[in-house]
């Protein structure tokens, strides 16, 4: 590569721009990288409040507004309304004394440790439901005396199976027969639900903040270089935007990289599971919690790719910078 230049303003040559590979949105269209991207937080994100926003920002083609401070609004939004959700769980439950009104209580509970769907659920609909079987005095069955060999076998497994850190801890204080039935007929899948979250959660806002950066650093670099082609700016401008890019981004491909191993190794230890033999018949959602992990290893290795071609193309754009700059 040619040393930088900082002398004379220099146009590069013509053939410049037929050596690098096609443009990333990022730098060729910035609009609808901002849709693209709206449009990946409107799947990825797993808080719901914060996709339906996203949603209707695609709708209203007001992706760049959303992402300028919509999503932040969406986001406290969504904090509010999980933290009233909780307390009215919590509440129900310390208000509601099992003695009394078991199907509130144990749901009330349920909905407490579950996900942020299912607590919700429960505000929504959940609680109506259980008050009016308590109130129908409809017996609570806490499923104990039906736990089998099998059902402990199961808990066991989940303990030793690297399925996640929520479902590993939940599986392992689960001792007498009514917690291991809570577990089977409920536990193990909002534990797996909890941990599918997180994992989301981290990643998403990982990316929110390194996707912003790179917008930036994209948009100044193509500007250097809008310049440079100009001739009011040097080379060298347009080869310090790019190698400015370079340096924020250029370890955010391996970071997806290893996320995607991380899910395929989560997905890994569900197949074991599925694979054991006598596995008990309440846990037949065992596929789609494998299915899940699956897919986030799809969308890791796609997000992977996607920051993989910024990187290829701000190296070329360096690279034929630099040859021009003769």
């Amino acid at each position: 590569m040619a040393a930088v230049g900082v002398g004379a303003l220099a146009a590069p040559a013509p053939a410049l721009a037929a050596d690098l590979p096609a443009a990333p949105n990022l730098v060729a269209d910035p609009a609808e990288a901002d849709r693209d991207f709206v449009r990946w937080l409107s799947v990825h994100d797993p808080r719901a409040t914060v996709r339906s926003v996203a949603r209707s920002a695609l709708l209203g083609d007001t992706a760049t507004a959303f992402l300028t401070s919509g999503y932040t609004s969406a986001v406290d939004l969504a904090a509010r309304n999980r933290a009233r959700q909780l307390d009215y769980a919590n509440r129900m439950a310390s208000t509601h004394p099992a003695q009394f009104y078991p199907w509130v209580n144990a749901t009330a509970q349920r909905a407490a440790n579950g996900t942020d769907a299912e607590l919700a659920a429960y505000s929504s609909t959940g609680y109506a439901a259980a008050l009016a079987n308590d109130n129908a005095k409809v017996p609570y069955d806490d499923g104990a005396a039906q736990v089998t060999q099998a059902d402990r076998n199961f808990v066991r497994l989940l303990v030793i199976a690297g399925t996640g850190a929520t479902v590993q801890d939940r599986a392992a204080y689960a001792e007498t027969d009514a917690e291991v039935a809570e577990l089977v007929r409920y536990g193990w899948l909002s534990a797996a639900g909890i941990d599918a979250d997180t994992f989301r959660a981290q990643y998403v806002a990982d990316e929110w903040t390194r996707w912003r950066d790179a917008r930036v650093a994209a948009v100044s670099a193509a500007a250097a270089e809008q310049a440079a082609q100009a001739g009011t700016a040097s080379p060298a401008a347009a080869i310090q935007g790019w190698r400015n890019l370079l340096t924020r981004c250029g370890r955010n491909p391996t970071g997806w990289a290893g996320l995607e191993q991380f899910a395929r190794a989560r997905a890994d230890a569900w197949t074991r599971i599925l694979q054991t033999t006598s596995l008990p018949a309440a846990v037949a959602n065992l596929p789609g919690v494998r299915a899940q992990w699956l897919s986030e290893a799809t969308g890791a290795a796609e997000r992977s790719a996607w920051w993989n071609d910024l990187i290829v193309y701000a190296q070329a754009a360096t690279d034929a910078w630099a040859d021009a700059d003769i």
